[in-house]
């Protein structure tokens, strides 16, 4: 790898879509990979030259699409950023609102496996995301082995934040979907460095209750009864948690709280020895470095 700055461009010329709606570009404006790791919330590889490879960044106005369903795949996105609303349309038209991604989250990954993104990313705020298009992603992940696992881990956080859904929606009633919902967009915030007690929704509470399998009315009333019984505080989009321990109590305590609730582990990459001084430990790859990412890379 070259001493200078490897700029991995967003998008080969004719690889986006004609369906896509056009974003804002930075001029020059990058992250490299060792920020892209420090935004996921994981260990970035102890490799210097990490620190001059970078992915462009692309800003997005409220109310735009960054992908859409049915658009080629060609690349992942991480959030700056902002919060995004990820939708699915059925075949009637109707909106069925699978996830609200925000900074540290990862987008794009429902595209993997049929080669088109299976749902629609829309921004609900002035957001910025990092774009990993896939062939370049899988040329460094060959070139730098140690990153395969870290990635495996990020999709592997996505895949429990659905399970935690599937939990919450069979396991909890209005109040409870609610109420855990808020903890959730609490501990993601506070992992961001945002309050994780006084916070502005982006979404509605149309939005909301599309997302939690509840009608609009449903929310808005979950919401008074919260605010009535002094756990929260709620004027018109601002939300304030006055009682996190109470707000916990009105999930079943018999069926656990979701892991998503939970915010998400430091990274660990030092642990103390048994003489009190600190041990560095090295991380080794559970998984086989085999042919299939230069395979990709040559995509």
């Amino acid at each position: 790898m070259s001493n200078a700055m490897s700029h991995y461009d967003a998008l080969e010329p004719g690889v986006l879509d004609n369906e896509t709606t056009p974003v804002q570009n930075h001029d020059g404006a990058n992250l490299s990979v060792r920020d892209l790791t420090r935004l996921l919330h994981i260990d970035c590889p102890d490799e210097t030259w990490l620190a001059r490879t970078a992915f462009a960044l692309r800003r997005v106005r409220e109310g735009e699409s960054l992908m859409r369903a049915g658009d080629k795949f060609h690349s992942l996105y991480v959030v700056r950023s902002g919060c995004f609303k990820t939708v699915y349309t059925d075949f009637s038209g109707s909106e069925q609102v699978l996830g609200f991604p925000m900074s540290g989250d990862l987008m794009g990954a429902d595209g993997i496996d049929s080669g088109h993104y299976g749902s629609t990313a829309v921004s609900l705020d002035t957001s910025e995301v990092a774009i990993m298009p896939f062939a370049s992603f899988a040329r460094l992940i060959f070139e730098c082995p140690r990153l395969e696992p870290l990635l495996y881990r990020v999709l592997s956080r996505e895949l429990v934040r659905v399970q935690n859904m599937a939990w919450t929606l069979g396991t909890l009633g209005a109040e409870g979907r609610v109420a855990a919902f808020l903890l959730a967009l609490s501990a993601r915030l506070g992992a961001s460095g945002y309050s994780r007690c006084s916070f502005n929704l982006r979404m509605t509470r149309q939005e909301i209750g599309s997302y939690l399998g509840l009608k609009l009315e449903t929310v808005s009333r979950a919401l008074s009864t919260l605010n009535a019984a002094g756990i929260i505080q709620v004027h018109q989009r601002s939300i304030d948690i006055v009682d996190a321990d109470a707000l916990r109590g009105v999930i079943d305590p018999a069926a656990g709280i979701a892991a998503s609730i939970a915010p998400p582990p430091a990274p660990a990459a030092a642990r103390r020895g048994a003489n009190g001084s600190m041990r560095v430990r090295k991380q080794r790859s559970q998984f086989q470095h085999g042919l299939a990412w230069r395979q990709l890379a040559a995509a």
